[in-house]
């Protein structure tokens, strides 16, 4: 373990010094309390050992301090000191310290309270693990039920939309067809308008009066468009459910041969209305990629996750970009890219952690990147992000195309 020490005897320091690296440690010194503290934020340090009285500020003190910082991880602290009264062990203590030795200090003792600190410090990393874990276990969970939820509802959806979407779709192409036959027939009669004018003047002028009040010139000119334009239009309700239904993929449970640049242009089609009503400009730069193999619907929870952040991101009017490239060795990469508020830098290094939001309540779970996280990783990839307060933020996930650099033959 990396230990700092801060003692301004030098014997005392030295011996120290010298016992815990030859007890396999990173030890890392000062001569006075400023100093510890100011090295104390330099680095992590799971233990620390410090003399009561040192010079500029007091062991109880720089206690104080590290118990009231945010290191990550539990911080074990062991005052030297040759006081033994108890009022002066029970204020060390309530300072925050964790244990105590006499000074000057046997090299047995400090072996055996250095392990007990070790045991103490590994508990407390397995308790994080374990935590983390259940967290991670919890969040997908709950994304897992909202990703069913969604392939029911897209079940649902095709089922009740695409049985009436059929039976108007044929009705129209009927009624274009028997249009066009109705206007081939009127074409045929006006041929002999100028005829028939001569035997029943007061019928043809009544034909000709319809005729302007209708617009019929315009009726047969644009006829066809209109139909085609509704025609295209029911194809597109037809792919929106049909792109919701793929989506999901929810039978599709193992790993497949995928072609991300399809999978994002799914995305894209849930996000429309999100992307619409922000007015977003989105641009997408995609070069051909050999297929990944993957878990689709999983992957196209991710991609979901990092567009729609970008989306919330993003000001009125905003620009989004969407880029896939291929990488060496069988690697594909699919980045996200924002102009939005950016991200600060207290919060990055929190970001992939269950739960973890930024958002105000009631608009966010802090789930979507952290599920995204363990669904890459299960895929043997990588997610990154690069941000900058104000700048926008840059979201990148590399994949290998193959099984044999997938989670699952780990």
């Amino acid at each position: 373990m990396k230990i700092l020490i801060a003692e301004d005897a030098l014997v005392s320091r030295r011996l120290l010094e010298r016992h815990l690296q030859a007890w396999g440690h990173e030890v890392v010194a000062a001569k006075d309390g400023a100093e510890a503290w100011r090295l104390f934020g330099t680095d992590v340090f799971p233990i620390v050992i410090s003399d009561w009285m040192i010079p500029e500020m007091d062991g109880p003190e720089l206690v104080r301090r590290i118990r009231a910082s945010e290191q990550p991880g539990y911080v074990y602290i062991i005052l030297l000191t040759a006081k033994s009264e108890t009022e002066d062990l029970v204020a060390g203590m309530e300072a925050g310290a964790d244990d105590f030795m006499g000074k000057p200090f046997e090299r047995d003792e400090l072996r055996v309270r250095l392990r007990a600190g070790e045991r103490i410090i590994q508990l407390e990393q397995t308790l994080a693990r374990q935590n983390r874990e259940l967290r991670e276990t919890q969040a997908a969970l709950i994304q897992s039920e909202k990703l069913a939820s969604l392939g029911q509802l897209a079940a649902g959806v095709a089922h009740e939309i695409n049985n009436p979407l059929a039976y108007v779709t044929n009705n129209v192409e009927v009624l274009r067809r028997d249009m066009q036959a109705a206007m081939d027939v009127l074409n045929t009669y006006r041929k002999g308008c100028d005829r028939l004018a001569n035997l029943t003047h007061n019928l043809i002028a009544e034909a000709v009066r319809m005729e302007e009040a209708i617009d019929l010139p315009y009726i047969q000119e644009n006829f066809g468009r209109d139909f085609e334009a509704s025609l295209q239009g029911l194809q597109r309700v037809r792919d929106i459910v049909s792109n919701l239904r793929d989506f999901a993929r929810l039978d599709e449970a193992d790993f497949k041969a995928v072609d991300l640049n399809m999978a994002l242009t799914s995305t894209i089609e849930i996000t429309r209305y999100e992307l619409r009503s922000k007015e977003i400009q989105l641009h997408t730069e995609f070069q051909e990629l050999p297929h990944a193999l993957c878990h689709p619907s999983k992957l196209n929870q991710v991609f979901l996750n990092l567009l729609m952040n970008a989306i919330q991101a993003s000001a009125v009017g905003g620009v989004i970009t969407l880029r896939t490239r291929g990488l060496p060795e069988d690697r594909v990469e699919v980045e996200v890219e924002d102009h939005g508020q950016g991200i600060s830098a207290e919060h990055l290094p929190h970001l992939f952690e269950p739960f973890f939001t930024t958002k105000p309540v009631g608009q966010g779970m802090g789930l979507g990147l952290s599920v995204s996280y363990g669904i890459v990783r299960d895929h043997g990839g990588t997610i990154e992000v690069e941000s900058t307060p104000g700048g926008g933020s840059r979201f990148r996930v590399r994949l290998g195309v193959g099984r044999k650099e997938r989670g699952e033959e780990r």
